[in-house]
């Protein structure tokens, strides 16, 4: 039987435990600022120690998000460490993609010199990243940015790019083949680590993530664009999720927004929404639906398989939205929303 590094995939549990619960939420909702915010989040299990040094009184808002968002980077690589999990076939995932985030700054601000990158660039990821940081920060060309990553498969993305599309920048179309490179990395070194019914349950996560990061983008490129069947496919992930390609095909090429929820409603993902009217735009409750769906079907995965791969990509998936849901409250506090309207934003356990 594989390794499943039981260690690693209990100390995932563990963590995951101290999560934020639903009346944490409702007390993070009824807070006025983000001094109130750090003072109740260090009383947390989940936030005290990442918060220890901070004076709540003098924690600039900007910063208590960067602190949020590098925890995320953090605690995989201590879950990873455990084990010494870091060089092991897969667990390197989250450090991929933040690979690919730091590429995409890169090349939408290459037109405005190598300063503009370092200026924004998020220095302590260095250490961690497959390539130079150094070389891609100084690299002004794109021939030099191919050199800067070459040993890596981003420079064969980026290479075919340019030979594409030539000096006209398409920054949507080289981040779609970036993270169609990512996910194609990451299955294939999966294959190398997981065996039997963990690697079933490992391709059912990562399908299903990718299929909802394609319904959410295809409904706001149909909603707000009103984009037509061959723009939908050019602009989807080109990963083969779980729904069926007719369907996807269907999605796509549905004359309008009724058309696609009708679509929608057939779909495995369709029967597990909760179609009830809320006080939500509609728009609004769909995009939540959508997340609450990928917080589903991580919490699922987490639940049911041991495996520590399983386990660190489907606690990433909660993790983020947790994250997304902390930085909800606190720019909502900052531009005085409602506690309904955020309450609305919100994906908890409730």
């Amino acid at each position: 039987m594989p390794n499943q590094y039981h260690a690693t995939a209990a100390a995932i549990r563990t963590a995951y435990g101290h999560r934020l619960r639903a009346p944490d939420y409702r007390d993070l909702l009824n807070l006025h600022s983000v001094a109130e915010i750090v003072s109740y989040l260090k009383e947390t299990d989940g936030y005290r120690e990442l918060l220890a040094d901070l004076e709540p009184a003098y924690t600039h808002r900007g910063y208590l998000e960067m602190l949020l968002k590098r925890n995320l980077f953090t605690q995989c690589l201590r879950f990873c460490s455990l084990e010494h999990l870091q060089d092991t076939p897969f667990f390197r995932f989250f450090i991929y993609d933040y690979e690919i985030r730091e590429l995409v700054k890169k090349i939408q601000l290459m037109p405005s010199g190598p300063q503009a990158y370092i200026s924004a660039m998020d220095a302590w990821l260095g250490p961690y990243l497959g390539f130079s940081q150094e070389k891609v920060a100084r690299a002004e060309t794109g021939d030099e940015l191919i050199a800067a990553l070459a040993g890596t498969p981003y420079a064969a993305v980026i290479k075919k790019h340019v030979a594409k599309y030539g000096s006209r920048q398409n920054y949507t179309a080289l981040e779609i083949a970036l993270r169609a490179c990512y996910l194609e990395r990451i299955l294939q070194e999966a294959e190398k680590t997981v065996k039997g019914t963990d690697l079933d349950a490992l391709h059912k996560l990562i399908g299903e993530q990718v299929d909802l990061i394609n319904l959410i983008n295809a409904y706001r490129l149909k909603r707000v664009f009103h984009a037509d069947e061959d723009t939908l496919r050019d602009m989807m992930l080109p990963i083969q999720g779980r729904l069926p390609k007719r369907i996807c095909e269907q999605l796509y090429a549905a004359p309008d927004i009724a058309a696609f929820v009708e679509v929608l409603k057939s779909t495995r993902y369709g029967r597990m929404m909760n179609w009830n009217a809320s006080e939500a735009p509609e728009s609004v409750q769909l995009e939540h639906a959508f997340q609450a769906l990928r917080w589903q079907t991580a919490r699922s995965a987490l639940h049911f398989s041991g495996h520590a791969a399983v386990s660190l990509y489907a606690v990433h998936v909660l993790y983020h939205i947790e994250v997304n849901n902390l930085i909800t409250i606190i720019e909502g506090i900052r531009y005085g929303k409602s506690v309904s309207y955020l309450q609305s934003l919100l994906i908890t356990e409730e």
